[in-house]
């Protein structure tokens, strides 16, 4: 007789057996190294603590303060220095929120120590540089996550699935508008410095330009742009920036963005996109977006879900599961090809093709480290 058949058997699994059926293994939790205790350093730290897989481990800053603050807010070290934090083995992944012109070498230090990395976009400021980080992450076989986070928002996934079902059949236009009041009170900030920010097109361009390429399904082949200085023609860059995109497929997006609007702390943000059946019109305090269809009007609800917190689910997959990143590097590498030839344009008042870089020549430090960050 087999044991399975054994009437005095016990049938109860033992301890161990049961706790294999019944509990799931807790998710692996990573350790995130906040680099920058800026505004945006909060929203990740915020998302860390609202996720299971994933806990603030160190915070640096140049100004100490801000990273004890920090720190002392969510129960994290202090790292005394970037190399001390690219060397701690409490930190898988490095989060980098500091100025746009520090990202490609803090990046390349990042792939350099082996640790995985989410980093703020703009990827780089030039399409040559973000193809010289995506590779050292390739080659340092790490993750490299860029926060375009409006694609892990609701408002974006609710447009993109009612695009994809056909909702208002073959979209060929679009209008983005992003209008805010940010600029009063805070002119000396590092935004308005072109050498640090690489001017509106990248550090706020990105955003509608990675959104319009992502809603169109299609990459951008050519750009027009008119900058003006609304706010104060003393500014060194253009705060109001008109971009019109051309997409392979011959669909165009039209992006306005302004950060000098009236009265203080505007936050305007519109959506308009026309399709051969109908169109898809958005607003920023809407509940939801709005189908204007032949077949009748209605919301689509979008309920509000965290993006930063969607965009931790993603990286932790990513890391611990090997599943692809979202948006893809090559998606951030687009986005800074379309934001250059958006600059370009504003510079020449001539439509300016968008040029993708190639592959990048090997990154000699970026060699797998070992045991770092695994």
């Amino acid at each position: 007789m087999s044991a399975s058949a054994d009437p005095d058997r016990d049938p109860t699994p033992t301890t161990s057996a049961a706790a294999s059926v019944t509990a799931p293994a807790a998710p692996r939790v990573l350790g995130l190294g906040v680099v920058g205790a800026g505004f945006i350093a909060e929203s990740h730290a915020l998302a860390a603590a609202a996720h299971p897989g994933v806990r603030l481990a160190s915070v640096y800053d140049r100004a100490a303060g801000a990273a004890g603050a920090l720190a002392g807010r969510y129960g994290a070290s202090i790292a005394p220095s970037l190399e001390a934090l690219l060397a701690d083995p409490a930190v898988d992944v490095v989060v980098l929120g500091t100025p746009n012109d520090t990202h490609r070498e803090l990046a390349l230090q990042t792939a350099a120590a082996g640790k995985h990395l989410l980093l703020e976009k703009p990827l780089t400021l030039t399409a040559t540089d973000a193809a010289e980080v995506v590779l050292a992450f390739q080659q340092a076989e790490t993750v490299l996550l860029v926060g375009h986070t409006h694609r892990h928002s609701d408002y974006a996934r609710a447009v993109k699935a009612a695009i994809a079902r056909g909702a208002i059949g073959e979209p060929r236009s679009m209008r983005l508008t992003i209008a805010g009041g940010w600029i009063w009170g805070n002119w000396g900030a590092w935004v308005l410095d072109p050498v640090r920010s690489g001017g509106h097109a990248f550090h706020n361009g990105v955003h509608l330009y990675d959104l319009a390429r992502w809603w169109l399904d299609s990459e951008i082949e050519s750009v027009y742009t008119l900058g003006q200085r609304v706010t104060a023609g003393a500014l060194q860059i253009d705060d109001a920036l008109t971009t019109t995109l051309t997409t392979k497929a011959g669909s165009v997006a039209v992006c306005e963005i302004s950060r000098g609007e009236r009265p203080k702390n505007t936050s305007i943000f519109e959506i308009v996109i026309h399709g051969s059946r109908g169109s898809l019109v958005r607003r920023w305090n809407s509940d939801g977006t709005v189908l204007l269809a032949d077949d009748g009007c209605g919301p689509v609800p979008a309920p509000g879900f965290s993006p930063f917190l969607r965009q931790l689910d993603v990286l932790h997959g990513a890391v611990t599961g090997g599943c692809e990143v979202f948006p893809s590097p090559a998606d951030a590498v687009h986005a800074i090809a379309v934001a250059e030839a958006a600059s370009a344009s504003a510079d020449s008042g001539e439509i300016v093709p968008v040029v993708d870089p190639p592959p990048a020549p090997a990154h000699p430090s970026a060699a797998k480290t070992q045991g770092a960050g695994q």
